[in-house]
């Protein structure tokens, strides 16, 4: 195999194995690297497979950087845990060739979204923006700015489910690895202070991010030049062409936020992603009112309003979505039936609803509470015991038994003990209830 890495003949690596995991196919191949689709044969997981190029890291002049640019990325294995984040499994070293296991998404990148002719709908770039920006806030608190947030980073799977790729060239806080500092990146997406080559903070990626929402509204980038020098002044010194010179239709909150993302000074920008994300929040809510759906930016922020969810991490609501049914009911909406078997259970996000058991009603259920969670603590499916019958329109959240177990360990931890919790709640109540009598 090595020899063949040698020679320039990556293509024929579809005939071995590296580490433990059988080649496929190439995926694409770039400037310093190429990926691969591989196999796990142990549990014929998917993964792909980035291998770098031997000619870039041992050329004389840039193979050192190239060398710690990879090794960067490698560093990252197992450290990143987020829905919206390309997961890093592995990485390793055959001899000469230099290798990193990642999760294999099936999808493609933004890029072909960013054209006058090809654009998304509004609202869905405004998601696809909330859910980077959550991304990017987690990764800062893990230490990380990225420093290359552009289209071709940015992997859709369909719908607005997004994820960040590529953290080669980010700056890693107390790192013990010697890092790249120079002003790398795609110049396009660059801050002044990152074109210009001086210190950045993670408001260097706020106006990268920036830029994506402002090429993803219009098909336009903000500053187009023939030359590097001539960018490099636009960025730094010009103005942004206003975005309702290419489209008459973004609502002034959605202007403000791209052209606050793309202020000169970082100190002008959002001063957290948090903040951000509460104005992009903000915006999808107005832009969500003319859709029947409840969108992932509304039930991201349903959850972190309701009580069973108090205790969970950013990371884990984020999972709770991708693992969850939402559904949305009339008043007087029979939402669970007495007597029917079933496992899943159900947490009330909106409204409220009554428990009945033989026409007589027991109990309410309100915004926050969950119920019909006997059967999956039991562990098997088991008729229900009472009917809930909504008392007027509401959101419930379904959470499927099997999509759970197959959830994180750390999850469906956090998910028994609010249940548990719950219940002890309830056998309380029950306690006082008898003993008034």
């Amino acid at each position: 195999m090595n020899r063949l890495v040698r020679r320039g003949k990556i293509e024929e690596l579809t005939r071995y194995t590296v580490g433990k995991f059988q080649i496929r196919k190439l995926i694409g191949r770039g400037a310093t690297s190429s990926v691969y689709l591989a196999e796990d044969p142990f549990t014929r997981m998917e993964v792909a497979i980035k291998i770098a190029s031997q000619g870039v890291l041992n050329d004389p002049a840039n193979g050192h950087r190239s060398r710690k640019m990879f090794m960067n990325e490698a560093s990252l294995a197992g450290k990143l845990r987020h829905p919206h984040i390309v997961a890093v499994f592995d990485a390793g070293t055959e001899k000469d060739m230099h290798y990193i296991v990642m999760e294999y998404v099936h999808g493609k990148t933004l890029k072909p979204f960013c054209s006058p002719d090809s654009l998304l709908p509004m609202d869905d770039v405004v998601e696809i923006i909330f859910k980077c920006c959550n991304a990017l806030d987690y990764a800062y608190r893990q230490g990380l700015i990225h420093r290359d947030i552009k289209p071709a980073n940015l992997l859709i799977t369909g719908g607005t489910d997004v994820k960040i790729s590529d953290f080669g060239t980010a700056l890693l806080a107390d790192a013990k690895l010697t890092q790249v500092v120079d002003a790398v990146g795609t110049p396009s997406y660059m801050s002044p202070e990152q074109i210009t080559g001086q210190q950045i903070s993670q408001k260097a990626d706020i106006y990268s991010l920036g830029v994506v929402m402002y090429q993803l509204l219009t098909g336009k980038l903000p500053f187009s030049a023939t030359n590097q020098y001539e960018l490099t002044q636009l960025i730094t010194r010009g103005k942004p062409t206003p975005l309702e010179s290419f489209r008459g239709d973004i609502p002034q909150e959605v202007r403000d936020i791209v052209y606050r993302c793309l202020e000169k000074k970082p100190q002008d920008r959002y001063a957290t992603w948090q903040l951000l994300a509460q104005d992009l929040s903000r915006a999808h809510e107005q832009l969500e009112a003319l859709s029947p759906n409840v969108s992932d930016t509304r039930k991201y922020n349903l959850l972190k309003q309701l009580s069973f969810f108090r205790n969970f991490t950013d990371v884990e609501l984020w999972e709770v979505l991708r693992i969850s049914k939402w559904h949305r009911f009339p008043a007087g909406k029979k939402l669970l039936r007495q007597g029917k078997i079933g496992r899943s259970f159900f947490i009330l996000a909106t409204g409220d609803a009554r428990i009945i058991k033989n026409d007589a009603q027991l109990g309410v259920i309100e915004r926050g509470q969950c119920f019909g969670e006997m059967a999956y603590i039991h562990g098997k499916k088991r008729p229900r015991s009472a009917s809930v019958v909504s008392n007027r329109e509401v959101t419930v959240i379904k959470i499927v038994a099997e999509a759970l177990q197959e959830a994180p360990d750390q999850l469906q931890t956090k998910f028994n003990k609010e249940l548990l919790a719950t219940l002890a709640e309830r056998l309380e109540k029950t306690s006082l209830m008898a003993s008034a009598l």
